[in-house]
């Protein structure tokens, strides 16, 4: 789902990720998850535009995804909520 993004966008949203499973207890809504990281890059002051944006948040989700493969997240059925494992 990276394809078209840039490199440096895209390994930032990967350190954003990363650093805020780090801090999360319990059950968290996917949506809501994404959305903070969506909030984090305009507070770093990264200016997405809508295809960005569309761009990043399925990318987020492919995080999640490939993280509940190793077995360092488990996300509900319905992938509307995941709790963090490891």
């Amino acid at each position: 789902m990276s394809i078209g993004m840039p490199e440096d966008l895209r390994r930032t949203v990967e350190e954003i990720t990363m650093n805020k499973l780090s801090g999360i207890k319990g059950r968290i809504e996917t949506i809501n998850f994404v959305d903070s990281v969506i909030e984090e890059l305009k507070k770093r002051g990264i200016a997405l535009n809508d295809d960005l944006e569309a761009m990043i948040r399925p990318y987020v989700v492919d995080i999640l995804w490939s993280l509940r493969k190793k077995g360092m997240i488990s996300i509900d059925e319905d992938l509307l909520h995941f709790t963090v494992t490891k």
